[in-house]
Parts: structure tokens; sequence; C-alpha cells
């Protein structure tokens, strides 16, 4: 299970509060979103990974599958998994800080399964911005002339100091162990705002990872989100705790189709470890329509 603690709470001076979600239901105030399950057992590779509706739309769909082998000369078998997660405020509300989380497990007591790569691994600055600030101070000062002089000499004085800082919304990437045991089985992603500018996180991220497993066996993928939001959208208790969307299960035997397959699964690619990656993935701050319908 994920080590994100997805019941608590906690602001800062700048009114945002931070609320941690299991993937949970909006409590069902109308219009609050629903929880996702698997329709069956043999469900494989839920395309609808997640959906949240409100103040805040989160929605994440699984883009890509791709079921093979590390290499061709490797006792490994891999699974290039590529999601598309989106990011929605309503009117004047934003989400200044989001967490994505991972968690993958292996269908059998006994397999084995790491997260090997895992796109935007390390931290990226996204949209730059540099800012001046100036600022002087000053006061009066006096000086006597000569120590039985009757007049004084006044004048002031000012210092000028002008800093330059930077700074950019932010995207860190990581591989994570589970209660200190390798191999890392965890991939998170964290999208940060530009803190100077306060105008939330990108509205779209596509990410991408790939496991191995020593086995062809079905493994599982449960996720985690924790989201810093303003604190009107938090009073409004759009995420409340209640239970879990089912974990995605993920079928490598091309034979078991399973219920409602997934038309993005793809089988025998025998070389996944030579795969860039970030080739695959993108962050979208604002999509704007330039050629929209004319009246």
């Amino acid at each position: 299970m994920s080590d994100i603690d997805q019941d608590s709470r906690s602001g800062d001076q700048y009114g945002i509060e931070t609320v941690n979600l299991g993937m949970y239901e909006a409590g069902g105030e109308e219009g609050s979103g629903f929880h996702v399950f698997n329709l069956a057992a043999d469900h494989y590779h839920r395309a609808e990974v997640l959906q949240r509706t409100g103040a805040i739309d989160v929605t994440c769909n699984l883009e890509k599958v791709v079921h093979g082998a590390m290499s061709a000369d490797s006792d490994r078998y891999a699974t290039l998994i590529v999601m598309q997660w989106f990011f929605q405020p309503k009117g004047s509300r934003r989400i200044s800080e989001a967490t994505i989380e991972l968690l993958f497990g292996a269908g059998s007591s006994d397999g084995d399964i790491e997260v090997e790569k895992i796109a935007f691994l390390d931290t990226y600055s996204l949209m730059p911005t540099m800012q001046e600030e100036t600022v002087t101070r000053g006061g009066d000062t006096t000086f006597g002339v000569g120590q039985l002089a009757n007049f004084n000499l006044t004048g002031k004085w000012e210092k000028t100091v002008t800093t330059t800082t930077s700074d950019a919304i932010t995207l860190s990437g990581g591989k994570h162990l589970v209660r200190n045991r390798p191999p890392n089985r965890i991939a998170t992603w964290t999208l940060s705002e530009n803190q100077t500018q306060r105008a939330g996180i990108p509205a779209s991220l596509k990410v991408a990872v790939l496991v191995s497993r020593d086995d062809r066996e079905k493994f599982f993928c449960t996720l985690s989100f924790t989201c810093k939001t303003d604190v009107k959208t938090a009073a409004e208790s759009l995420f409340k705790k209640i239970p879990k969307d089912d974990p995605i299960i993920f079928q490598p035997n091309p034979y078991l189709k399973g219920t409602r397959p997934n038309k993005n699964v793809t089988y025998g690619d025998e070389d996944l470890g030579s795969v860039n990656l970030d080739d695959l993935c993108n962050v979208t701050f604002r999509t704007t329509i330039t050629n929209g319908p004319k009246t």
C-alpha cells in the first residue's frame, strides 16, 4: 500500500491547504465525482484510471501499454506504461502542487517486479521567469563642525539595493523503495507552481514508466495522489475519504484479453530497455485555440 497519509490536511500562510488523496471519491456531493471500479476480475489495463469532478477536475487515462522484454538477451520481462493526466480547476480555483504515486505489485507472492525507468527522472524547470526588485533605504545624518561650533551640517543618505530573482514551474520525478526494501517499486512525479506568479500547475502531464519482472504473470498498480489547493476548494470537502479506486491490473499474456479489452495495448517488443521515456511524454501549461470558429 502507499505510504502517503491519505487523511491529513495542513495549511500555510499563503492560503494553501494540503489535501492528501488515495484516489478517493469526492463524498457524494452533486458533481463531485465517483469511484472507478474494475468491471470484473479480468478487467485488464483499465483505460479510465481515474476521474474526479468538482471545483477541480482530475483525470487520468491509460494511454499506452507495451508488454515485452528488457532486451533480446535479457531474462527480464518488461512493460512500458504511459499515462495522461489532466488537472482542470474551475474559475479562480487552482492546484499549487500535485504529487502522483504509482505503486507496483507482483501478482504472485514470490514474484519480483521493479521500476526500471521513469520519464522526467530528476528535477526540471518549466516556463522560467525573472523578477527585479529595487529597495531604497535612507535617513538624515547631522555633523557638528568643531568642538565649540554653533552650527551643524545636515545631510541625507540613501542606499539602493536591486535584486533579481528567478523562479519556474518545477517537475520532479523519482523511484523509491517500499519500506526500505529493494528493489524500487514506486514511481513518483511532483508538479509545483511558480512560487512568484502563483498561477497553478500545468493543465496536463503525460508520464511513462518501465517496469521489469521475472515472470509473465499479471501484476498490479495502485495509485495515490496528493495535491495542494486553495482553502476555498478544500473547505468544500472536494475530496473525502471513502473506498479507494480499484488497482489497475496488467496482463502480459496476449491470449488473455479479459473484459472490455483496451485497444492501446500491444505485445512482443523485445527491446523496451532501449526506449527513451522522455520522448514519449510532455507537459502542457495551457492549450490555446488559435483558429476557433468565426462569426
